[in-house]
């Protein structure tokens, strides 16, 4: 698909004399040309995390903007419909997805549940182990710290 020289062939909604001043440039004006563009499309766009806090269900606990897509971590609403799973914490790669109609949506990507990630400190051999423990099962201490870590 192309006009008569091989190049491409314009969208039918930008205006004509557009089109011809852009068929003008040359190629590092065009890559220039692209670069702005690009960098107009961001600064117009909702920021991600906007977008995901208003188009998610559940409880959003984190979300880590990587720029060209974000990681969220979050509880799943409850399967009967009464809040969030608080028992169930769900990460996502969330991501800007073009449309074939030219409009975005969200596109989400499940990684996988994550476990809790408290753990018991043995205070006697520093073994870390479950923090559902209260006996280090490495020297059978039963002198534990309780500690969160992400």
């Amino acid at each position: 698909m192309g006009d008569a020289d091989g190049g491409p062939t314009p969208p039918d909604d930008l205006p004509e004399m557009l089109i011809q001043r852009i068929d003008a440039l040359e190629l590092p004006e065009l890559k220039s040309l692209l670069s702005y563009i690009e960098r107009r499309i961001k600064a117009l766009r909702t920021p991600i995390e906007t977008e995901i806090k208003a188009n998610t269900e559940g409880e959003i606990i984190k979300i880590e903007n990587h720029g060209a897509y974000a990681l969220v971590l979050k509880h799943p609403p409850d399967p009967d419909g009464s809040g969030v799973d608080t028992d169930i914490t769900s990460l996502y790669h969330v991501r800007h997805e073009s449309q074939p109609d030219g409009t975005e949506s969200l596109h989400w990507a499940y990684l996988g549940d994550v476990h809790n990630t408290a753990e018991t400190r043995c205070k006697t051999c520093g073994q870390t182990f479950d923090r559902e423990v209260d006996v280090c099962p490495e020297c059978d201490s039963d002198d534990v710290n309780t500690e969160m870590k992400e």
